[in-house]
């Protein structure tokens, strides 16, 4: 006979429709306000469902007398995001941004304890006091250095205030955070959640509860498809999320910020930035290329324009300039500036236009006029203190900044103009750049990891080699190649790595932090790393000719092609997220960095790089013979 529930909830939610979905069980709604007496008495047990909405649910005075009453017959209650239940009551809502949930007894749904269990950016109402016979399940913790499981202190433990799943009484069950909609809010990794909800449920009824087998993720991974495929939905994705404005011409949002709300509302990532309206702009036209669209050939042109026409300062001492973005609007980062260009010299190389290239030249002749005669630049430059001393001191001394993340596209800019253009300037400051850079490796100055530096210099290594024909060029691209290899796990994907865990950002607080907690976790970033790889192992075909490097180009696009978002929603569709564990094949990794978690997508750095790279790839016979 089926387990009657009563479920007490302001909205419809991810729970309440998997149990609607469950034969085991009958579901009877009702509003939180509506109990009438003994309207309880025929049920089995009941669920309090208040994580529907921003504030906790508070039961009017009859009502929980009603539930009350109920539960002290002997039936279990399921008390969710409740600002008081029992003798017990809540502080006002927290955000849980920068906390991850830890299991904290194995008994529940099987699950080692100190696995770590991430909720997104939700609300946390925690307890105010502690019933002796409270039972911690899943607790907070704020700082987690670890990828998947970390154990948890008796301090931790007898923290209650850090509960967020717990007994509160053998026959009471309280969750202190957003639950019910754990499936639109991405709750992650999605097995372990799905087994803490059929052990809750189990426990709730007293007898187990098998979930239906759909309806617990709110997108997929891992979908077989083609290299095109895969590329075609990435373009598509720029319209369908809604981040391309006015088609192009007032450039792009930068695409979708980390936190993800209880709701299942993902924030947007408003600022418009320079560097990610050219990566865009280079998406659209290798998709030309590929397909012959006159739309993204427009798209394309409306971007590009939009990077020299609006986002270029014209006069002056910063004449030549790249602003970064809409709003850090005096602020130039060079290989951000290097990326928005790509557009501008991909089309001259190949023969398909060249009206901004004097407009792209001038932002080279900026860089170099603020380069060391090391070939390096500093991390970035900000008009408001760059005195007329300080402008000329930064080409009269050393950048003395080896690092792949802040240079290297930069350079290869540089050399690419420098072949094409037979510019003496171009080549010499972009030979002298990489020289230095390669000089520190494999030590370079590192940003986010060892891996992001390797992905990094395949597509500058490959026009170095391209502008000087020379063997030990050719050769320093082999030697990063062979070492990105090392990091290669059998999914395709390159790992994080970081050899001595120096990197800038490594197991940060309160900043920007990586996504490695430890060297040999199966974490990929799609940000910071994998992002750069398809273009620059296509270039490095293309320069050489060898073919190992397009075998290798297909084995990484493999990757991309099963790591691609899949869903209902048209704001992830087609994307790809920044943190990818390559087990568990899922969006899930250290949620610690301040601006990028594992759910950032940006438009330029990741999609438009990614489907950039890929369509090159469809490319092959096409585009090689401008190489030769």
């Amino acid at each position: 006979m089926p387990i009657s529930i009563a479920v007490l909830t302001r909205d419809q939610n991810d729970l309440l429709s998997l149990l609607q979905t469950c034969s085991a069980v009958n579901v009877t709604v009702f509003a939180p306000d509506a109990l009438t007496p003994h309207c309880l008495d025929k049920f089995d047990c009941a669920c309090v469902l208040g994580g529907t909405q921003t504030e906790p649910l508070v039961l009017s005075v009859g009502c929980r007398e009603i539930v009350e009453d109920f539960s002290a017959s002997g039936k279990r209650v399921f008390f969710e995001y409740t600002l008081s239940f029992c003798q017990n009551y809540c502080m006002p809502p927290q955000s849980t941004r920068f906390l991850r949930l830890v299991c904290a007894d194995s008994t529940l749904a099987g699950l080692p304890e100190g696995t770590l269990l991430d909720d997104q950016c939700n609300l946390h109402a925690a307890p105010y006091y502690s019933c002796n016979l409270a039972k911690p399940l899943l607790v907070y913790k704020k700082g987690l250095s670890e990828h998947s499981r970390q154990l948890l202190s008796a301090q931790d433990l007898a923290d209650h205030q850090q509960y967020g799943l717990w007994l509160e009484t053998p026959a009471v069950a309280v969750c202190s955070f957003c639950l019910c909609n754990f499936v639109r809010a991405r709750f992650a990794p999605v097995g372990a959640w799905r087994r803490v909800i059929a052990a809750l449920l189990t426990w709730l009824c007293g007898a187990e509860i098998a979930l239906p087998t759909a309806g617990c993720s709110y997108y997929s991974t891992d979908r077989p498809g083609s290299i095109n495929d895969a590329a075609a939905a990435a373009i598509g994705w720029f319209e369908r999320s809604g981040v391309l404005l006015n088609e192009g011409r007032e450039g792009v949002l930068e695409g979708l910020a980390t936190e993800i709300l209880p709701n299942g509302v993902q924030k947007s990532a408003a600022p418009i930035r320079t560097d990610c309206a050219g990566e865009t702009a280079l998406a659209y036209f290798f998709h030309h290329l590929a397909t012959g669209s006159e739309t993204s050939l427009r798209r394309a042109a409306a971007l590009e324009a939009f990077v020299y026409d609006k986002m270029q300062i014209k006069t002056g001492r910063f004449a030549g300039m790249l602003r970064w973005t809409n709003i850090a609007w005096e602020v130039c980062y060079q290989d951000d500036m290097a990326r928005a260009m790509f557009i501008t010299l991909f089309k001259a190389f190949y023969g398909k236009g060249r009206e901004y290239l004097p407009q792209c030249r001038a932002a080279l002749e900026f860089l170099m006029n603020t380069t060391g005669p090391d070939g390096l630049r500093p991390a970035r430059t900000d008009n408001l203190n760059m005195t007329e001393q300080g402008f000329a001191a930064l080409s009269a001394k050393d950048g003395a900044f080896p690092c792949a993340h802040y240079n290297a596209f930069y350079l290869a800019c540089l050399l690419l103009y420098g072949k094409m253009e037979n510019d003496a300037r171009c080549l010499a400051v972009g030979e002298q750049g990489m020289r230095s850079l390669m000089k520190a490796y494999p030590g370079t100055v590192r940003e986010q990891s060892e891996t992001q530096e390797l992905c990094r210099l395949l597509l500058p290594l490959s026009w170095l080699y391209h502008a000087t024909g020379r063997e030990g060029d050719k050769q320093l691209l082999y030697t990063v190649v062979n070492d990105l290899e090392k990091l290669r796990h059998s999914s395709g994907a390159y790992l994080e790595w970081d050899s001595d865990y120096s990197a800038a950002c490594s197991k940060q607080e309160g900043g920007e932090c990586s996504l490695l907690s430890r060297n040999g976790d199966p974490v990929a970033d799609l940000l910071y790393s994998n992002n750069w790889v398809p273009l620059g192992l296509m270039q490095a075909y293309f320069v050489t000719g060898d073919e190992t490097f397009f075998t290798l180009f297909r084995a990484h696009a493999d990757f991309l092609i099963h790591s691609q978002i899949h869903s209902a929603d048209p704001r992830i569709d087609g994307a790809w997220a920044r943190g990818f564990d390559v087990n568990l094949m899922e969006v899930y990794g250290l949620p610690n960095d301040v601006g990028w978690g594992p759910w950032a997508i940006e438009s330029g750095w990741t999609v438009a790089e990614i489907a950039a790279g890929l369509y090159s790839g469809l490319l092959k016979e096409q585009l090689k013979g401008f190489y030769q």
